[in-house]
């Protein structure tokens, strides 16, 4: 399920793990997330698709907890 949001491919950035169909590297948004911005800071300041970013952070919460609390 995290593939639907991010995609890693040789040829763009050297493999680093990129949102989909970008090139703004994953660790990025945690970059942001550890500075205490927020996710709607990261999407103002990158154009990108929110519901990427938003699908990639359920997908995230889903591989942490029981998959029926993930969809609560």
């Amino acid at each position: 399920m995290i593939n639907d949001y991010i995609e890693v491919n040789p040829r763009k950035l050297g493999g680093t793990p990129v949102f989909r169909e970008t090139r703004i590297p994953v660790y990025v948004l945690f970059d942001y997330l550890e500075e205490g911005y927020t996710v709607e800071q990261f999407l103002d300041e990158y154009d990108i698709n929110p519901e990427v970013v938003h699908g990639f952070m359920r997908a995230i919460r889903g591989t942490f907890v029981p998959e029926e609390e993930a969809e609560a």
